[in-house]
């Protein structure tokens, strides 16, 4: 099986990071059996994962996105 290669470019990333804050602002919510309001696991667990391979192409913060004219 041949795997593809995949290029993510600077301004994906910026809209992957825009939608990762955007969801963690409040969307997904679970109330706990004390009252507290928090994000749900699985939720959780996408939005750590999503900031893992952003951080991994050091795009997460921002300070690394430079438009790409290589395609």
């Amino acid at each position: 099986m041949q795997t593809a290669g995949y290029t993510i470019t600077p301004r994906d990333a910026e809209v992957i990071r825009d939608l990762i804050a955007f969801l963690g602002e409040d969307v997904f919510d679970q109330r706990q059996k004390n009252g507290v309001i928090t994000k749900s696991d699985a939720f959780q667990r996408r939005i750590s994962n999503a900031r893992s391979v952003l951080k991994e192409i050091g795009a997460y913060d921002g300070s690394n996105l430079e438009e790409n004219h290589h395609g």
